[in-house]
C-alpha cells in the first residue's frame, strides 16, 4: 500500500484508497462497540442497585457521548487526510512511513477505548453486595457498640417488619 489518502487518488489507486477508508470505519465500528458495551453495563449495573426504569435518558447520553465521539474521529481523520496530503509535499514524512496508516484515527479510537473500558470497570464494581467499604463496616460497629446490645436487637427487628411488610405488598 501506498500512502494514506491524498496520494492514493493522485495515483488513482482507488482500491488502496477504499482499504483505507475501510479500516477507518472499522475503526469507528470498534468506537460504537465499546459505548455499547459500556451502556449494557451501565444497565446491568443500575439493575444490581435497584434504580434500573425504563427511560431513554441512558440512550440519549449514549448517542450524545457517540456524537461526541465521532467528532473527534471526524477530526482525526481530517488530520490523516492532512498529513496523507504533506506526504506528497515532502519526503522527510513519506520516508518515515508513518502516514501509510490512518494514524490519528486509530490513536483516537485508543483513546476512546481507554475511556470505556474504565467506565465498563466501574459499572463492574457499581451495586456489588461484595464490595463493602471498610470505612461503612467500621462505622456500623461502632454504631452498634454504642447502642448497646438490646437497642441493636430492637433496631432489627422493626427493620426486619418493615422488609415483610414491602415484600408482601409486592406479593399482592
Amino acid at each position: 500500500m501506498t500512502t494514506l489518502f491524498i496520494p492514493s487518488i493522485l495515483t488513482e489507486d482507488y482500491k488502496s484508497f477504499f482499504i483505507k477508508l475501510i479500516i477507518v470505519f472499522a475503526l469507528w465500528i470498534i468506537a460504537i462497540i465499546a459505548t455499547l458495551i459500556d451502556l449494557k453495563t451501565g444497565i446491568n449495573a443500575s439493575k444490581r442497585m435497584g434504580i434500573f426504569k425504563t427511560t431513554s435518558i441512558g440512550l440519549r447520553q449514549t448517542l450524545k457521548k457517540n456524537f461526541q465521539y465521532f467528532t473527534l474521529l471526524f477530526i482525526a481523520l481530517l488530520f490523516d487526510v492532512v498529513f496523507s496530503y504533506l506526504t506528497t509535499l515532502t519526503d522527510i514524512i513519506s520516508f518515515l512511513g508513518l502516514f501509510r496508516i490512518p494514524v490519528f484515527t486509530l490513536l483516537s479510537v485508543v483513546i476512546v477505548m481507554a475511556i470505556e473500558f474504565i467506565s465498563v470497570r466501574e459499572n463492574m464494581n457499581k451495586g456489588r453486595k461484595d464490595l463493602v467499604s471498610p470505612d461503612l463496616i467500621n462505622k456500623a460497629l461502632e454504631i452498634i457498640g454504642e447502642l448497646g446490645d438490646e437497642k441493636v436487637k430492637a433496631i432489627s427487628k422493626i427493620l426486619k417488619q418493615k422488609k415483610d411488610e414491602q415484600q408482601s405488598s409486592a406479593n399482592n
